[in-house]
């Protein structure tokens, strides 16, 4: 939709505003920040976009001007119903003040009579309506219920608490008029639900997510004359520093300066005092927003770098389509949006591989996800080639996709979590067995190589009679969780793992410990990182040692690769394996 965004500097141009440094100032004085925030929008709308997730840092402008833009909508849009939504009744109170003082100092040409205005609502003469509405306040999941939203601006959403009820006012949403616009802003309070609206708005093609560094305010920066600059910048960036002003070069296209560095390190050390609260509230990056510094388990900083590896590297997506039974299942081309299967690299006939299968209660969006993690492997390290996610899924359906992956990547060793409903894979992949055994004719041998090209991990443990007992499968339990992720960050943060799945990636940033647990943080889930950790451990446990022995580097790998068969590196996909080998025709 057109937004006239020179038409909104002119009526930001007649609106009043308390500065906490500068007193009362215009709205024609704004800031860098302000600025790049409204020029965001105003390029999303024009490209069809009407809900925007900004993540901020303090003190930067953002809720201002987004409140001048909330009445600046309701003025040049008849007929809207919108909602503001706020964390606290002071910050509701204080916002209403804010629009109650914008109309004041409004000329004639620029208002609209006002109806009413009162603490639960702004009413204007051209039937448009804002409601005020404070986050947590009303009863849990009622927030915007029964409500068709034409504009709605949430703010510090990361602090509302109220998960149910963000659900609730996203499902009043308009999601056809012309006119509707969406904006939730905040700084970031860790890995909670608000990280979760961010990273959906990044992949979303209906949605936009804008981060606005502290740096884009240029009045944060020290006078090269003044005390500050003198006490604070000596010429050179600590290690830390180099690599978030490397990243806001590369991400954002802004040099951090020398002024700028100053003001950085004397807020840090005579105003905030405490590094990782600095991180939160003022953010170099988008990564650091989010996470308190000393309480994640995995490096920040490498799964950044990881990330911009990934974003390089091309995969195809593939949606399973279940039958009756699995010969009747297929795996079919998908666009992304449906797919369940990621594919990096197709199945190579003589390479290793281990796979991670964390099985999940449950089916629904909320349930924990059933997640499959392939890796193909060398004795220096380990590369992924494969994921699957879903939580629309049956603890059978599940075993025909682990048979499915087994078969189709070859030399396998497969590591399935036996708590919960572990056991009832476990349980038919062997009926699977059965029936390929009892099948006649080739398909019953060929089903049967799907089946004879899986390892499974045996899990060795003392049993009461003081022997080892062996059994397929992991056993997780505390002790036996921390090994296998411990494995993980050790392999990916030594550069010896390869992760290309971005969801992985985002999982694997939520991961922090509290004392002696390691979790996700919030609501958030962990089952893709579990996979890969699940992978992990049979590799280092049972793979990784026989790679040394055979010698098979990566370098060899990809040698032996290269001597593979026409006839099987041709046509050799995920998709056509169970075809190839005719288990449900041609």
């Amino acid at each position: 939709m057109k937004f006239n965004l020179q038409q909104f500097y002119k009526f930001c141009d007649n609106l009043k505003i308390e500065s906490k440094e500068r007193g009362l100032i215009s709205l024609n004085e704004r800031l860098g920040t302000q600025t790049y925030v409204m020029n965001e929008i105003g390029d999303g709308l024009a490209n069809g976009v009407h809900f925007f997730v900004i993540l901020k840092g303090r003190q930067l402008g953002i809720t201002t001007i987004s409140l001048a833009l909330d009445l600046y909508w309701h003025f040049t849009n008849a007929g809207l119903g919108g909602t503001l939504v706020t964390d606290t009744e002071e910050n509701r109170d204080m916002f209403r003040g804010t629009l109650g003082a914008y109309m004041e100092g409004l000329p004639k040409e620029y208002k609209i009579p006002m109806l009413a205005h009162n603490r639960n609502s702004l009413s204007l003469k051209n039937r448009s309506r804002i409601f005020y509405q404070v986050a947590g306040l009303r009863a849990k999941g009622s927030l915007g219920r029964g409500k068709g939203i034409t504009f709605l601006h949430g703010t510090e959403t990361s602090s509302w608490g109220d998960e149910e009820g963000l659900a609730s006012l996203l499902a009043s949403l308009a999601e056809t008029n012309p006119n509707r616009l969406y904006i939730f802003e905040s700084t970031a309070r860790g890995f909670n639900m608000f990280h979760e609206m961010y990273v959906t708005a990044k992949r979303a093609r209906t949605q936009k997510a804008i981060f606005c560094g502290w740096w884009r305010n240029e009045f944060y920066s020290a006078d090269p004359e003044s005390d500050i600059y003198k006490v604070y910048w000596d010429g050179k960036l600590t290690p830390e520093e180099k690599e978030w002003t490397r990243d806001i070069k590369k991400l954002y296209n802004f040099e951090v300066n020398s002024r700028q560095m100053a003001w950085w390190r004397w807020k840090m050390l005579e105003g905030i005092k405490d590094e990782s609260l600095m991180y939160q509230e003022f953010p170099p990056t988008e990564d650091y927003a989010f996470v308190m510094t000393g309480t994640s388990f995995f490096s920040i900083a490498r799964c950044t770098d990881a990330a911009k590896i990934a974003k390089k590297i091309t995969y195809d997506n593939y949606r399973y389509v279940f039958g009756a039974n699995f010969q009747d299942t297929q795996v079919v081309k998908s666009t992304e949006r449906l797919a369940t299967l990621k594919v990096w690299e197709e199945p190579v006939d003589t390479a290793y591989y281990v796979i991670g299968a964390d099985p999940a209660y449950g089916s629904s969006d909320w349930a924990d996800r059933f997640c499959i993690q392939v890796y193909r492997c060398y004795s220096d390290g380990l590369e992924q080639v494969a994921a699957f996610a879903t939580s629309e899924l049956n603890t059978y359906q599940f075993a025909w996709v682990i048979a499915h992956l087994a078969g189709a990547y070859k030399n396998s060793t497969l590591n399935l979590e036996v708590n919960g409903p572990g056991q009832a894979v476990i349980n038919e992949l062997k009926n699977l067995k059965r029936q390929a055994a009892a099948m006649a004719g080739d398909i019953g041998r060929q089903l049967m190589d799907v089946y004879g090209s899986m390892s499974n991990y045996i899990w060795r443990r003392n049993d009461t009679l003081g022997g080892m007992s062996n059994s397929i499968g992991w056993l997780t339990t505390v002790q036996t969780k921390e090994r296998m992720l411990n494995y993980t960050k050790d392999y990916f943060e030594r550069g010896m793992m390869a992760v290309y799945d971005m969801e992985t990636l985002e999982e694997m940033k939520t991961i922090t410990r509290e004392g002696g647990s390691i979790s996700a943080s919030g609501r958030n889930k962990d089952d893709r990182v579990i996979a890969s950790a699940l992978a992990c451990a049979a590799y280092a446990e049972q793979l990784q040692p026989r790679l040394i022995s055979m010698k098979i580097s990566r370098q060899v790998s990809k040698a032996l690769e290269d001597k593979t068969p026409e006839e099987i590196a041709v046509g050799r996909n995920v998709s056509e394996y169970l075809k190839r080998i005719g288990v449900y025709g041609a």
